[in-house]
């Protein structure tokens, strides 16, 4: 089974949209990657960031473009959980990783090498950075983009 690999990019919307379907914007934008960090996975974190249902965390995800064909998406991400994940203290990220893992399937495993807890630790390293930036310059908005 094919697995999607997705890309955290930092970018102003209406660049990002102008380019997207002609070009791979983490060619054009920063960007981080995610690896196997789908929506899912995501929509849990935040869920459990805000004390939400897993419904209400959906909202938190817009979908900006996707392909005819499938398989590319450009997803934007809100940002009340861009500034909730920016708050966060790099010292609680173990726990929190902790956390997340729970959430997942039970047989699931992100990475070969390495385990579950460690992933999702680089992983909220890597979204706590990000988001710090947009929290910063406020005409840049995060972006997942999905292929």
């Amino acid at each position: 089974m094919f697995e999607s690999s997705h890309t955290l990019i930092l970018a102003i919307e209406e660049q990002i949209t102008s380019v997207i379907g002609s070009e791979d914007p983490t060619k054009t934008f920063p960007s981080v990657t995610l690896g196997r960090i789908d929506s899912e996975k995501r929509i849990k974190l935040y869920a459990h960031l805000l004390g939400i249902f897993f419904d209400e965390a959906e909202s938190l995800e817009q979908l900006i473009f996707e392909s005819d064909l499938g398989g590319m998406s450009l997803i934007k991400i809100n940002e009340v959980i861009t500034e909730r994940i920016a708050e966060i203290p790099e010292d609680d990220i173990p726990l929190l990783a902790g956390i997340w893992v729970e959430s997942l399937d039970y047989d699931e495993e992100l990475d070969q090498d390495e385990g579950n807890a460690e992933v999702l630790e680089e992983i909220l390293f890597k979204l706590i950075h990000v988001c710090s930036l947009a929290k910063q310059e406020r005409a840049l908005s995060i972006f997942v983009y999905s292929k």
